[in-house]
């Protein structure tokens, strides 16, 4: 069961960071560097929240 915490975790983490990233480079042309930062953190986030709720 732990491990499959881990992989969601993970995935959840890729996903959001991706989408993330191209949002803000793409949607709202930030530059590369900006929008790498925001989309970690926002993958950062979304990780810890995924594993705080379960």
């Amino acid at each position: 069961m732990q491990r499959k915490r881990i992989i969601l975790g993970v995935f959840v983490f890729a996903i959001v960071t991706i989408i993330a990233y191209l949002l803000f480079h793409e949607l709202f042309k930030l530059e590369e560097g900006i929008s790498v930062i925001i989309a970690l953190a926002l993958g950062i986030v979304a990780e810890y929240v995924y594993r705080k709720k379960g």
